[in-house]
């Protein structure tokens, strides 16, 4: 009926004046395409909201870039991922997980469980977790990038940057350098044995300070001969990161932040929470279904393992390591990504290990992935990429990892390995 009304007005219109009719039509038919274009786009608003919705129920939420072209390949969580994070992350351990995806169409990020039991705020991109020794790559780029600048020399003796009271210890003669620190090559343990509360292993002093900390060096022999032999050393990298704060007269995490996380601009990334964030944004650990207590890095080794960040911010990080974000960091991330030494990396692919500054390198001899994992109690991480591919994985867990194996399963996601891994682990 509407139709008809229409034709017959239109053309009772064109029988008086033909030329007018002929304008008018043509402003008619704009208008209508006008409004069909908004119906449109309202339409699909209407279908990305209710999409938006439907992927955060139960708490299992999806995020993609705005100009994001999809890889099914590689964004795509696979089933038996999903039953992986769903029964032994949130099910069993009770935990919470975030899964940040990166190429060069952009990031996709998933998140799957709360905060705590006392907060049932559901993770996401910038949820911040402990993220254990990742924090080593952030001490031993600023060594990187104080080399480019002529600040110190990877070949330089330890000895050189320490109150000359202090005794270190010496291999034969051979003296730990800098370098040695940051490729897990000095000799030196993985932790000094003067750091364990009333002389529990596994129990950190957190008061342990740096007249403790040339005392546990002082009395360290070390293993092997600095510079032959890989031997993974919270005590290297956490002595590295004492050792730039003394060169710098700046404190460890402001020197973290001056030189890297405000260039990146990674803002949610510190040591430091204030009480809001930890209120809020920052999940409790867990292990063995229950929220635990997690222990405080001491100041003096931060360097090791003592930040938190979110997804958004390590999504960055790895897009700065990737070569999809340029900065004045680029020639100190190539510096940092040269491999020094090989090394016994135990991996499920039983690929060569090789060491660079800070990051182990992967390799089939055909495709390498630069990778670190990280873990404290009740929590691990993991962070992993493919130069060649230009593909990179964050995985952040507030569980522990003798429960659900974010490195592992960064393999599966890097396609290193297939998910089936992921299943009988324990």
């Amino acid at each position: 009926m509407r139709k008809k009304l229409l034709y017959n007005f239109f053309y009772k219109q064109s029988m008086r004046n033909s030329q007018i009719n002929i304008k008018f039509q043509s402003m008619t038919l704009v208008i209508l395409f006008a409004g069909l274009f908004v119906a449109i786009l309202i339409s699909s608003l209407l279908l990305s909201v209710v999409y938006s919705l439907s992927s955060s129920a139960n708490n299992i939420s999806k995020v993609d870039s705005p100009n994001q072209s999809i890889n099914l390949s590689f964004k795509e969580l696979p089933v038996k991922v999903k039953e992986f994070i769903l029964n032994d992350v949130v099910n069993k351990s009770k935990a919470a997980i975030v899964v940040g995806f990166i190429d060069p169409n952009g990031t996709k990020v998933y998140s799957f469980g709360n905060i705590s039991k006392a907060n049932n705020i559901p993770v996401n991109e910038s949820t911040i977790f402990d993220i254990g020794s990742i924090t080593k790559t952030f001490t031993t780029l600023v060594l990187a990038d104080m080399v480019k600048q002529g600040v110190v020399n990877l070949n330089d003796p330890i000895e050189k940057y320490l109150p000359a009271n202090v005794k270190v210890p010496q291999y034969n003669g051979t003296k730990i350098t800098l370098e040695n620190l940051a490729t897990h090559t000095s000799g030196l343990p993985f932790m000094p044995s003067n750091i364990w509360l009333n002389n529990t292993v596994g129990n950190l002093n957190p008061n342990y300070n740096s007249t403790l900390l040339y005392q546990g060096l002082a009395n360290t022999t070390l293993s092997s001969k600095p510079g032959t032999k890989f031997l993974y050393s919270d005590l290297g990298i956490g002595l590295l990161g004492h050792i730039l704060f003394l060169k710098e007269k700046i404190p460890f995490e402001q020197l973290v932040k001056n030189r890297i996380l405000d260039v990146l601009g990674m803002n949610d990334t510190k040591i430091t929470l204030p009480q809001n964030d930890i209120k809020y944004r920052f999940p409790v650990g867990h292990a063995k279904g229950s929220e635990i207590q997690t222990p405080k890095v001491p100041d003096v080794i931060a360097g090791a393992g003592a930040f938190r960040s979110t997804a958004n911010d390590l999504l960055k990080y790895l897009s700065a390591n990737m070569g999809l974000l340029h900065t004045k960091l680029d020639e100190s991330i190539t510096l940092q990504h040269l491999i020094q030494h090989t090394g016994i990396i135990p991996n499920p692919m039983n690929y060569s290990g090789y060491i660079a500054l800070g990051w182990a390198v992967l390799t089939n001899l055909g495709t390498e992935t630069l990778t670190h994992a990280g873990a404290i109690n009740g929590w691990n991480s993991f962070v992993g990429f493919t130069p060649t591919k230009q593909t990179g994985i964050v995985l952040l867990c507030s569980c522990d990892s003798k429960e659900a194996d974010m490195e592992k399963l960064g393999y599966v996601l890097l396609h290193l390995i297939d998910a089936q891994n992921l299943i009988g682990k324990n």
